[in-house]
């Protein structure tokens, strides 16, 4: 961390992108406590005490998906004798090693391990021996490429809030998200043919909890799963999953993303006519470990061998690559490196119709609370050089308006898709357990030559330490947070963490835990009701509802009418770069007219 603090701004961006308010002293080992011991159904835990928290670290929730087990449904964990030590971290899943990821990985190595089927518990110290308290399952973003629980540190939440929070790592990637045809030959097991290994992985952590959360303090018949960006898709897709039934009770989605994969977009070749498939399906992949092992000189080639191959071959030709091929290869030929790993509508773990909010009954009676952060997109837009540029370690945006442009209608594009058109359709189908957010705190201070609350604001994940309540960035909160500025964001995260339990608790966010915050009402289709609440410090208006609902249809609008967008050109720059970012094209906007001449 030493090292990673002479760059100052592509470390402080780090935070940004993984959320990951890494709390260093927690990394160590810290010294068993017998008042944590546990006895499971598979074997007893020890854990450790720490401040106001009994804490245990490492748990294996399923097998090790190693071997024969790669690309299967997770398997119940096996029984083991003693006492499981659980005081320390087990690895991250295998993924290709960020600055955004797992900060004990280097940069472009192939990192983590198989066998990473592991959660943790962060339980109040002192907890009667009657009480059971609402459990808060944690999923980790990272665009379910990157990412592990240890860059999460959620004790103050659970101590303050008399909540129990589990934290787990599930698989990625490749591992997570991949469907060969050669699967469907090798198992007849439905979930084992479903390609949706890092949701089956959450499902099963689920089950685990379910068996084994009472023994922490925690309710089994209160569940909520919360989770950002990645993790706030991945809720998404646990909410349609016919397999989750009875595993939770209310859902939090920060960030998140309705976007899905069809099984033709994740199996054929990218030029097949009638279904093709993308560019990073599974038989793409196939013929780049063909080329890569030289058994094939081009794609060409490769799909006539990986034609006549027998299912069975084709299955023992990949099982029997490392990870290290897998990953590299995938990665050295990929166009997006930013690309997101989506579930998979495979007709059995997720709808073949995907995350339809307008037609299931099975979401009209779940409390739900979907939100996003105002400047979302700007995160994204540092790193872009069209937007900004690196020198000495320093982020320099180009053009000020242009960025704030571009920003401001991708963020709102991301806010229609993550929560308003969810919303209203959820509303239109009798569920009035809906809310909505917005972050807005955007007041972090400058540092050198860069103004962060210009560059940054609002951005991507910089909720997730307030939602936390540590309000630590593995060593970077010197830079984010001042004298000036420390109080009263504390003060707005204390409100989010009292909004957030309350939820838990009884499912409406109410007036928080303390009952003194301001009423967050359920989301109202009508006109001039209320939609979701403002998060911000007294600073900026403080936290209050909005009556603003947005859509599709107004975006284009506002585009349109825009007087500081100089040309269509320009504006339909901002329909196909800054919204596409983010997966949400509608036929709507593709049909506007607005962008036919280019």
């Amino acid at each position: 961390m030493t090292n990673l603090l002479k760059s100052i701004i592509p470390i402080t961006l780090c935070f940004f992108i993984s959320g990951c308010a890494v709390n260093q002293s927690i990394l160590l080992i810290d010294k068993p406590n017998e008042g944590t011991i546990r006895n499971l159904g598979k074997g007893s835990v020890i854990g450790y005490t720490k401040k106001d928290n009994s804490i245990w670290l490492g748990i294996p929730y399923a097998q090790a998906p190693i071997n024969t087990l790669r690309w299967k449904a997770p398997r119940e964990v096996i029984s083991w004798d003693g006492l499981l030590e659980a005081t320390q971290y087990n690895q991250a899943c295998t993924q290709i090693g960020s600055t955004f990821g797992d900060p004990l990985a280097e940069v472009g190595s192939v990192h983590g391990s198989e066998d990473c089927l592991y959660l943790n518990i962060f339980a109040p110290k002192e907890i009667a021996e009657n009480e059971k308290l609402p459990v808060m399952f944690w999923i980790h973003g990272g665009s379910n490429t990157i990412g592990t629980s240890s860059l999460y540190d959620p004790s103050v939440l659970a101590a303050s809030q008399k909540v129990i929070v589990v934290t787990l790592n599930y698989r990625l990637g490749l591992f997570g998200w991949f469907l060969h045809p050669s699967f469907q030959t090798e198992s007849s097991n439905l979930e084992d043919q479903s390609g949706n290994y890092g949701t089956l992985d959450q499902i099963a952590a689920l089950k685990w909890v379910q068996k084994n959360i009472s023994h922490f303090g925690g309710d089994s018949n209160n569940v909520t799963i919360f989770g950002e960006s990645a993790g706030g898709h991945n809720t998404f897709a646990l909410m349609f999953s016919s397999l989750t039934e009875g595993l939770f009770h209310k859902v939090i989605s920060q960030s998140g993303s309705t976007k899905t994969s069809t099984l033709t977009e994740s199996i054929n070749y990218f030029d097949k006519r009638a279904q093709p498939g993308n560019k990073n399906s599974s038989k793409e992949l196939f013929n780049q470990l063909l080329i890569a092992k030289e058994m094939a000189e081009d794609r060409s080639r490769a799909i006539e061998i990986q034609n006549n191959m027998s299912k069975e071959d084709q299955y023992d030709f990949l099982i029997t690559r490392t990870k290290e091929e897998i990953i590299r290869t995938y990665y050295n030929n990929l166009d997006n490196k930013d690309y997101m790993h989506q579930v998979i509508n495979d007709g059995y773990v997720l709808p073949k119709n995907g995350m339809d909010f307008k037609n299931t009954e099975k979401l009209s009676d779940i409390p739900i609370i979907m939100g996003t952060n105002r400047d979302e997109m700007k995160l994204f837009l540092a790193f872009d050089p069209e937007f900004a540029a690196q020198r000495f370690s320093l982020t320099f945006i180009k053009d000020q308006d242009f960025y704030d442009i571009s920003s401001q209608y991708g963020s709102m594009g991301w806010k229609v898709a993550a929560v308003d058109k969810p919303a209203r359709e959820l509303v239109a189908s009798g569920n009035n357990k809906v809310y909505g957010y917005r972050f807005d705190w955007d007041e972090e201070p400058k540092v050198l030559l860069m103004d962060l609350s210009r560059i940054l604001g609002a951005a991507h994940a910089i909720e997730i330490p307030f939602v936390m309540g540590s309000m630590k960035l593995g060593g970077l909160e010197d830079y984010m947070f001042d004298e000036n500025n420390i109080k009263i964001a504390t003060q707005l995260s204390e409100s989010m963490m009292s909004y957030w339990s309350e939820f838990a608790y009884n499912g409406d966010p109410g007036k928080g835990r303390t009952n003194d915050q301001i009423k967050w009402h359920s989301w109202n289709n009508k006109e001039q009701q209320e939609k979701f609440i403002i998060l911000d410090t007294p600073n900026d208006g403080g936290i209050r509802m909005s009556l603003e609902g947005l859509s599709y249809a107004s975006l284009v609008e506002g585009l349109l009418l825009d007087p500081r967008i100089p040309n269509d050109e320009m504006r339909c720059e901002f329909l196909y770069k800054a919204l596409d970012a983010n997966w949400i094209i509608d036929e709507r906007v593709i049909n506007s007219g607005l962008c036919d001449a280019h």
